[in-house]
């Protein structure tokens, strides 16, 4: 009986941490269509997406995950936990889930800037739910964020500059990529620096919601 009690509560955790890894590529999504830049873990895979057109911004999210996680590989070497392979799959959904999420939100058109701007702040709204969703669920982490964790626990540095710092330095890789690809700047703009400043504030909210629902309840 607690064997099947902890396996119903175990794919009750997956479903809702895979609902929070779509509801946070729409979110992604809805932030680009503004068409002003997207949200800073993103804005490597996004550019690069632009820069070469076969690639879609899924493939370039896959890989680019594919990467956070071999850098966690690193770092930990012998001591990383082989159930974290896990984020290896996790990987190639969100880049399945980031292309189908910019297909859903085909119809959103940029247009005047306060529609584009109203979009950059819907979307982070929207990606700040689906991470409260995926860190409610308590089940595991997304690769680049994982990598912030195995960084913040192997050198005991601020967690809140490692993040700052890990978020600046996508923004130089997505700058870089654009400069040496098409000679500008691509896919980077003021929405990204929106993106950045409020989406950690709309998940905090919601996961206040959601922690503040369970007691309640």
């Amino acid at each position: 009986m607690e064997k099947l009690q902890g396996a119903k509560k175990y794919t009750l955790k997956t479903i809702l941490f895979i609902i929070g890894m779509f509801v946070s590529c729409y979110g992604i999504a809805v932030t680009t269509r503004g068409d002003l830049g997207t949200s800073p873990i993103s804005s490597p895979a996004y550019v690069a997406s632009l820069v070469n057109t076969k690639i879609t911004f899924g493939m370039a999210t896959f890989v680019l995950n594919a990467l956070f996680l071999a850098g966690q590989i690193c770092i930990l070497r012998k001591k990383f936990p082989p159930v974290q392979l896990v984020q290896l799959p996790i990987a190639f959904l969100t880049g399945v889930f980031m292309d189908l999420s910019m297909y859903l939100t085909g119809m959103l058109h940029s247009g005047a800037y306060w529609w584009n701007m109203t979009l950059v702040l819907l979307g982070s709204l929207i990606l700040g739910l689906g991470l409260a969703i995926a860190i409610y669920a308590n089940l595991t982490y997304m690769p680049g964020d994982g990598l912030v964790k195995v960084i913040f626990e192997t050198t005991g540095w601020n967690f809140g500059k490692i993040k700052v710092s890990f978020d600046s330095t996508l923004v130089l890789i997505a700058l870089a990529i654009s400069v040496v690809g098409v000679h500008s700047v691509v896919g980077l703009r003021e929405g990204t620096l929106v993106s950045a400043l409020t989406v950690g504030f709309f998940a905090d909210m919601f996961l206040r919601i959601m922690q503040y629902k369970k007691e309640d309840s």
